[in-house]
């Protein structure tokens, strides 16, 4: 089969729930092309404020207005691209759209969005739905990125074993020594630390991590959270962004200062990742750091005291980490137009390797 590069658009809006990602690359599946051609929609206030809402409410209540919520996503998107000179050279657009729930003891992994209304308003084929197929076949659904991450490890002059840790809202991480791919979750990346700076001062996120730098992580709750079944779990793995919610509500009712509250959550995603490692078949060389948790001073400080290996950054490598997401998506999209597997049975625990996507034409 002969597998031509195609123009694709890919779009991501991850657990951080702040905006949408897009990059538009040439890609067949097995190597990819950057263009330069990399946009950042954020969300209004009204429509962060709709999104982070959601994770509050009861699963079967969103389900009942899963119809209004799938629109307004949509529409989301189709804003974000319908005046971009870009829409008009992609032969196809790749909408993960905004994950609600991820529950794979369940069976379920809910993403909003409306491809074949996506595809209509914009007259551009749409791939969606890149995880139901995993789930059917056993697998968790989720992480997706291990065969890309491969795939940048392999065009790069980089020691292995390497990993690729991202830490966004939940973190996650790839493992490639030039024979084994893995990929799982984790733990918390910065979800509980934004949840926090939202509810407590009306902010996004801790800025550099200073308010964290100036508190003392409590000892006592560093060990109950690694107490959780899901760290003892070998790997394959993932999670849902709110696993952890009842632990994060207990802990800020308690009498502590907002500085070790913030030292505290930070310390969580650092101890999570650095247990991580120890479950990999061998000792890892590098660590290549993405997500927004890597523009966290204080986190980036405390894991290099933690891990003392090499970690690169994205001056480094050379690849503009901001957008890795919304490029992963664009190739998956190839992946799947060609059949080409992209999740494995090492990555989540699917029982054979699989593709997955599903093609929505505008026509």
């Amino acid at each position: 089969m002969k597998y031509n590069f195609l123009n694709i658009i890919g779009l991501m809006t991850g657990t951080s729930m702040d905006g949408i990602d897009i990059s538009l690359v040439q890609t067949n599946g097995l190597h990819l092309k950057r263009l330069n051609k990399n946009y950042f929609y954020e969300y209004n206030t009204k429509t962060k404020k709709t999104l982070t809402g959601i994770l509050k409410e009861d699963l079967n209540f969103n389900l009942k207005r899963k119809n209004y919520l799938d629109d307004f996503i949509t529409y989301e998107h189709y804003l974000a691209l319908k005046d971009l000179d870009i829409l008009s050279s992609c032969d196809l657009i790749g909408f993960h759209g905004q994950t609600m729930y991820h529950e794979p003891d369940k069976k379920i992994s809910v993403q909003l969005g409306k491809p074949k209304k996506l595809a209509q308003m914009l007259n551009k084929n749409v791939i969606f739905d890149f995880r139901s197929k995993d789930l059917s076949l056993g697998g968790q659904g989720a992480p997706i990125a291990p065969i890309y991450h491969k795939f940048i490890l392999e065009t790069l002059d980089i020691e292995l074993p390497c990993c690729f840790l991202n830490i966004g809202g939940v973190s996650n991480l790839t493992y490639w020594d030039g024979e084994s791919l893995i990929g799982f979750d984790t733990g918390p990346g910065n979800a509980l630390m934004d949840d926090f700076m939202t509810s407590t001062f009306n902010e996004s996120y801790d800025k550099d991590g200073i308010l964290a730098s100036k508190g003392t992580p409590i000892k006592e709750e560093v060990i109950k959270f690694l107490k959780f079944d899901f760290f003892k779990k070998p790997p394959p793995k993932s999670l849902d962004r709110q696993t952890f919610l009842y632990f994060y509500n207990e802990l800020v009712k308690r009498n502590y200062s907002v500085h070790d509250i913030m030292a505290t959550l930070a310390e969580l995603t650092v101890e999570t990742i650095v247990t991580s490692l120890e479950l990999l078949p061998k000792k890892v060389e590098n660590i290549i750091i993405t997500g927004g948790g890597y523009r966290n001073i204080h986190l980036m400080d405390r894991l290099k005291d933690k891990l003392k290996i090499k970690i690169s950054n994205e001056k480094q490598i050379g690849i503009n980490f901001d957008y890795i997401e919304a490029e992963l998506i664009a190739y998956l999209s190839a992946r799947s137009i060609y059949k080409l597997p992209f999740t494995f049975p090492s990555t989540t625990g699917v029982s054979k390797p699989s593709s997955g996507g599903k093609l929505y034409k505008y026509l």
